[in-house]
């Protein structure tokens, strides 16, 4: 493990799993700025630039996912933030779901409160209350992993080991990835027709106020054994996200809309291309169904997290469009 450059060793210190990815790395410089001793748990391949930048930040690395947490990394640790995980983008296999997401929670959860850890943050997904809603038609894997964890959390959690876990929606921002993103670069590459006209809806959220929501269940003791959703508490259409970005570019979005049908044999054969190697791109038939799918209906709730935390988002997709376009 590297020095930590702080010097004040009375403040508390918060263990970060998966600090490298785009949620967790916004995650360690909140803390390092609320006055955390900040330890990130990176894998041995992860890049660490943008956390030595932070400062006062240490680092140690690890494969959680085969080897779980050390012992003496966990000492001292008031507070434990599981972000590592594996992306539900993608067909991943049932059997890396369950290792790491399931198997690899349970083994760093039984380290931190093997070794004091008093506070357990879990970041889970909104896709596991989808799975469990009444009339959901979710068949996620993902999801459904997702649960078990969370369920194997809560029977873990007692007075001395505080488990909250955290339900945020689709996460945007400055270093954000996944087809939003994608779909940002090709707009104002000039790469992507009009979508077509779209009025299914989907949540989202700011990777500030979900950063946010998690530092108040640090500090927050009776948040443990409890579950909380977060968002924006906005409604998104694709087409929406597509004006804001059309404005955020200073771009006129065009008058027309590409019919649906054709938007459809266009992804299909993007596919096509990318399958046979011609062409390496992700518009395929994957994207075609999350921009054009029936959503995730009504926005999920805040009230429970705002009631009882006082939690109010800040920001809106529109409002951090600025930032995210300067760090693509």
């Amino acid at each position: 493990m590297e020095p930590s450059s702080r010097e004040d060793e009375s403040a508390k210190r918060a263990l970060v799993t998966g600090a490298s990815g785009f949620v967790g790395g916004h995650l360690c410089r909140l803390l390092v700025n609320s006055g955390y001793r900040v330890t990130a748990l990176l894998r041995p391949s992860s890049s660490d630039d943008s956390l030595r930048c932070a400062g006062g930040i240490e680092i140690y690395r690890a494969e959680l996912a085969d080897t779980g947490l050390p012992d003496a990394v966990c000492e001292e640790v008031d507070v434990l933030f599981h972000l590592a995980s594996i992306a539900h983008a993608g067909e991943p296999n049932e059997h890396d779901l369950n290792r790491i997401i399931v198997e690899g929670t349970e083994s760093i959860a039984n380290a931190a409160k093997k070794n004091g850890v008093s506070n357990f943050i879990y970041f889970s997904s909104s896709l596991a209350d989808e799975f469990l809603s009444k009339g959901s038609t979710s068949d996620s894997k993902y999801a459904r992993y997702k649960k078990q964890a969370e369920d194997l959390l809560l029977s873990m959690s007692d007075e001395n080991f505080q488990v909250a876990i955290l339900r945020p929606v689709n996460v945007y921002g400055p270093g954000m990835k996944g087809n939003i993103a994608g779909m940002i670069r090709r707009i104002r590459g000039g790469g992507l027709p009009p979508l077509p006209s779209l009025t299914n809806t989907f949540p989202l959220v700011s990777v500030q106020d979900v950063c946010g929501a998690a530092l108040l269940l640090a500090e927050s003791p009776g948040s443990g054994g409890h579950i909380y959703l977060v968002s924006d508490g906005q409604e998104y259409t694709p087409n929406d996200l597509e004006a804001a970005i059309y404005e955020a570019l200073g771009r006129k979005k065009p008058g027309w809309h590409t019919p649906r049908v054709v938007f459809y044999a266009a992804s299909l054969g993007a596919q096509i291309a990318n399958n046979l190697g011609f062409w390496n791109n992700d518009l395929g038939l994957r994207t075609y169904r999350n921009l054009t799918g029936q959503g995730m209906g009504p926005v999920p709730s805040n009230e429970k997290i705002s009631a009882e935390l006082g939690f109010q988002p800040r920001r809106t997709f529109q409002s951090e469009l600025p930032a995210i376009l300067a760090a693509l």
